[in-house]
């Protein structure tokens, strides 16, 4: 931890932070961040290269960063608005969120000092005045902070909440460089990314998640097939359709096969009714889950639960949405009736849209991306020759392949 200084208390030694040591070098911190901003610099200007940087950022402090911490590039530079959104609305309470614990670290010594606040004993680690600690990790977070209150579309009122809010972070001083820049190594890749599968599955707080949530519980054949954890789908799971693949199916009945270009990524439905979404999506899917059950469950030697299908059916459900209320159950059954004429067997027919086939003769699924407008056009567009083919039907010479 770092040292116990017993002598009187000098306030006037630099920035005192209630603090926990937890060993010879380390120590937790509560601190608002109109305290950690005086004790750090904001990460952008550390960047080599930046301009018009403050009075008190010289170039051997941003050389110290360049030892320790990766630049500022890329999706991290543009993930900072975001994150700053996500603490604005984490700190007005207006969503439940958690902010991670940022890790900060400085070569100089600190010492903590205690005393009695409120007839309770703290202890407070002092920060001398002028001394910047580096964040070896958390640095987007930081840098998102320091987004928030310079941003001059957030009202004054919400800054200021946000610089007396709370704020967790690990200070490890008295460290050489090269033992941080092992802190860097150990904290951003020893770990293992969570995929984006689990999530999306513990993703609360997306409305669509929601949605796909409960359609998931609601339709007699999806309850209990849905893997919500695992990428693939292993031969002996019971399990027939991934959360990720009904996800898309639903994001597509917004926005149409396009809406395959979202991928795992948040799609907008600011302009959906949600409410209204889910019944057509709930009606729908227990339709072609109802004619097709015994094709979806026959995993491999069918094609009709793959991901790629599901999206172009998905898409098929946004004329559904768009259509009045009362047209709607005679849409629906056209669409299953057209859906019955497929062979939904693995074969060559399927070629070119949601099969490949390989040099040995084994057929491989292709992903939604690549191949889902070429499936919706197979099942939609009857003027499509792969229409034709996935229903046995003669390619005519004049029609599209």
């Amino acid at each position: 931890m770092a040292k116990l200084n017993t002598e009187a208390l000098d306030l006037s030694a630099g920035i005192f932070i209630r603090s926990m040591p937890v060993d010879e070098w380390t120590t937790h911190i509560q601190v608002q961040f109109r305290q950690l901003r005086v004790v750090t610099h904001d990460p952008v200007v550390l960047q080599p290269g930046t301009k018009l940087r403050p009075a008190d950022v010289t170039e051997e402090d941003v050389e110290l960063h360049s030892l320790v911490q990766r630049g500022l590039e890329l999706g991290k530079k543009t993930n900072i608005p975001k994150y700053a959104a996500y603490i604005r609305r984490h700190v007005t309470g207006e969503r439940v969120g958690v902010l991670p614990p940022i890790h900060l670290w400085t070569e100089q010594p600190l010492s903590t000092h205690q005393f009695t606040d409120q007839g309770v004993l703290q202890n407070f680690l002092c920060v001398p005045h002028g001394l910047k600690l580096i964040a070896i990790d958390g640095e987007t977070q930081l840098a998102s902070h320091y987004h928030l209150q310079q941003d001059p579309g957030v009202p004054q009122d919400v800054k200021e909440r946000h610089a007396t809010a709370y704020l967790s972070a690990v200070v490890h001083d008295n460290r050489p460089y090269l033992q941080a820049r092992q802190f860097f190594y150990d904290l951003n890749v020893l770990g293992v990314r969570v995929n984006s599968t689990i999530a999306l599955a513990m993703d609360t707080a997306d409305p669509l998640m929601a949605v796909v949530g409960r359609l998931s519980e609601d339709i007699p054949f999806l309850r209990g097939k849905v893997e919500r954890i695992a990428r693939q789908i292993k031969k002996t799971s019971s399990k027939l359709i991934k959360l990720q693949d009904l996800r898309q199916c639903v994001v597509n009945m917004v926005h149409g096969i396009s809406g395959v270009q979202f991928g795992t990524k948040p799609a907008p439905v600011e302009k959906a009714d949600l409410a209204d979404l889910e019944t057509v999506a709930r009606d729908w899917l227990t339709a072609y889950t109802e004619a097709f059950g015994s094709e979806l469950t026959d995993r491999e030697g069918c094609v009709a639960g793959t991901g790629t299908v599901l999206a172009a059916v998905g898409a098929m459900g946004k004329t559904l949405l768009s259509a009045p209320a009362e047209e709607r159950d005679s849409r629906r059954e056209a669409l299953i009736a057209g859906l019955k004429q497929v062979d939904w067997r693995k074969g060559d027919h399927w070629l070119g849209t949601v099969l490949t086939q390989t040099p040995k003769g084994n057929f491989t699924i292709n992903g939604p991306k690549q191949s889902a407008y070429a499936v919706y056009a197979a099942l939609y567009h009857s003027e499509n020759g792969a229409y034709r083919r996935v229903r046995g039907l003669p390619v005519l010479a004049s029609e599209s392949s």
